[in-house]
């Protein structure tokens, strides 16, 4: 078995740790990487491994999300040669905006739930989608309607994306997407809690209202009735939609 080198600087284990083949080899030279940032916080007066390793972890985090960020401008640009200049134009602040917006959910996902790996599979689903030739923010709805999903049953959701343009039917995602733009706004769950109480208010004042209403008001109490049963209908289903998105 070849030896494996001893790094003797934090730059050698730098080099040494990411042109790594293997994952074995990879986690010895960050063993190492870890021993020699000790070093530099012992020199410095830090007496603490937390803060080493804190500082790994955050410097891995934004690599990933560097090489995340490239991958997605390459396959724009292929995507983008023969198109013009105002095709990159018109699309370079759509990448932006979208890739960023799914990177942070991401992350804050697998923030809540550490052993998730929220953000590899968000990212595979979100250059999958890229890859079909969606576009940026075709490719986030879809990424957050699929979620978290296993890798056998990611590759039937995008066959069904690549033949019918959905994961699973059209009024599905229809429905997700929309709870999902919802959710995006700021306080958008609570505007949806204040619709449903409010109309779900309405609904029980109506039938109240129902049995004393006179021959020429009926007609508008009814027409209440069903206005209120129809919201108080859409939003208890943006609510279950919420809910259920939590685990995805």
């Amino acid at each position: 078995m070849e030896e494996k080198k001893i790094p003797k600087t934090l730059d050698e284990a730098y080099r040494l740790r990411d042109s790594a083949v293997a994952i074995p080899e990879r986690d010895f030279y960050q063993e190492h990487v870890y021993r020699l940032r000790r070093e530099e916080y012992r020199a410095r007066g830090i007496r603490t491994e937390i803060s080493a390793r804190r500082r790994e972890r955050q410097s891995a985090l934004e690599f990933s999300r560097e090489m995340f960020f490239m991958e997605v401008a390459e396959i724009m640009r292929r995507r983008g040669d023969g198109q013009g200049s105002g095709y990159e134009r018109a699309s370079r602040e759509e990448i932006r905006r979208y890739t960023s917006r799914l990177d942070t959910h991401a992350f804050l996902k697998q923030l809540a739930s550490p052993h998730s790996g929220a953000v590899e599979l968000y990212r595979r689903n979100y250059l999958e989608l890229l890859r079909l030739g969606k576009s940026p923010r075709e490719a986030y709805y879809l990424s957050r309607v699929v979620g978290l999903a296993g890798e056998a049953e990611f590759r039937g959701i995008r066959d069904n994306v690549h033949r019918t343009g959905y994961p699973k039917g059209r009024l599905p995602y229809v429905v997700e997407k929309t709870a999902i733009q919802i959710r995006d706004l700021p306080g958008g769950m609570i505007l949806i809690l204040l619709t449903f109480f409010a109309s779900l208010f309405a609904f029980v004042w109506a039938t109240d209202a129902w049995g004393q209403a006179s021959p020429g008001t009926i007609v508008f109490v009814g027409l209440g009735l069903i206005a209120a049963g129809g919201l108080m209908l859409v939003s208890a289903v943006f609510i279950v939609t919420f809910i259920r998105s939590i685990n995805k």
